[in-house]
């Protein structure tokens, strides 16, 4: 009887610490347990069919296995004959099945291992992050319209960029070594109001010249997400140099041309320019500072991503932004990453 009031007991309390976390806008306390134990499988259905197999990779990965098996196997057999020798007795051989328990052991040591790693990492970015940790939904449209407007404001720099060069501005430019020399989003500094950091970089060096170092060390609010959004990535690095949280497509402003808005055969409002990036964030300067979108949306850092809830802002060529649904279907993601693929193009 007594247990089973303690049960009764515990039920209630589990159901007002749940109405409180519901009246409060946080995550239902079942879900916590959940998602801990059944998480991974999200995590894995979404990520799987994004990922793409290096054979060389994983052939070298299964090298390495064997070899590390074999490894351990000898190892042992010697140590069980050097230990038969020295008790005068035999202890039988060493059978393989210690091998395998042994090496699984040692991966899942390290797996371990790397997992405690980034949970101090992420751990220590919570403690000394300067946003809140728990955002308002105010908090979030508020961020999610401001980055939306550098989208614009970097939309409006490439057209006038055009309107003076009669081209887009080129993905990467290269000197006549092949060297990668400069990035869109150095090419538009005039046309964002930075003619004197423009002015202070010389073009006939590769961006990450030592004499350049100082100018790509800038940091550019307009190049970055607003204050108020969590930017994990967005911290200092070795060299100092300031990151970018937007990135061209890779497909449009492709590495060693320029094309103009004449060349976009499917649409000026149907091809992306750009777009946000909150994973691998490279420096604004750095020429190859490009994303594919058709990778998915928060799929990767090598396609789009935004902290905002189901999806990630971009601009489009003409101009325009709009709010892609992390639940893009790929086959439209590719037709809106190409100028001129001619794909059939679906309600998105």
């Amino acid at each position: 009887m007594k247990s089973m009031k303690w049960i009764g007991v515990s039920f209630v309390i589990w159901l007002v610490i749940a109405a409180c976390c519901a009246f409060a806008g946080l995550p239902f306390i079942g879900e916590i347990p959940l998602r801990i134990v059944f998480g991974w499988i999200d995590f894995v259905y979404r990520t799987l069919p994004n990922i793409e197999l290096n054979w060389a990779s994983a052939g070298l990965a299964a090298i390495s296995l064997v070899a590390l098996l074999v490894g351990v196997q000898r190892l042992g057999v010697r140590w069980m004959r050097y230990r038969s020798r020295q008790r005068g007795m035999n202890d039988g051989p060493w059978r393989f099945r210690w091998t395998g328990s042994l090496v699984a052991g040692l991966l899942l040591a390290f797996t371990a291992g790397i997992s405690v790693l980034g949970a101090v990492h992420q751990l220590v970015w919570i403690v000394t992050r300067e946003e809140p940790f728990v955002e308002s939904d105010g908090f979030h449209l508020s961020g999610r319209t401001q980055s939306r407007n550098h989208l614009k404001q970097i939309g409006l720099a490439v057209h006038n960029y055009s309107d003076t060069h009669g081209l887009l501005p080129p993905g990467v430019s290269f000197d006549e070594q092949g060297r990668a020399m400069h990035s869109t989003l150095t090419m538009l500094l005039p046309f964002i109001e930075q003619q004197g950091l423009y002015s202070s970089i010389d073009l006939n060096l590769p961006w990450n010249d030592i004499s350049n170092q100082l100018p790509f060390q800038t940091r550019i609010p307009g190049y970055e997400f607003p204050p108020q959004v969590p930017n994990p990535e967005m911290r200092p690095r070795r060299d100092m140099l300031a990151p970018a949280n937007y990135a061209g497509n890779i497909r449009l402003l492709m590495p060693g041309s320029a094309m103009s808005f004449r060349d976009i055969n499917d649409g000026t409002s149907n091809t992306i320019l750009a777009g946000e990036v909150m994973a691998g964030l490279r420096p604004w300067g750095d020429p190859l500072n490009l994303r594919d979108p058709a990778k998915g949306v928060n799929k990767g850092p090598e396609g789009y991503s935004s902290p905002f809830h189901g999806g990630v802002n971009v601009l489009f060529a003409d101009g325009s932004t709009r709010f892609l649904s992390s639940d893009t279907e790929p086959g439209i993601l590719k037709a809106l990453s190409t100028p001129a693929g001619a794909e059939p193009l679906a309600d998105f």
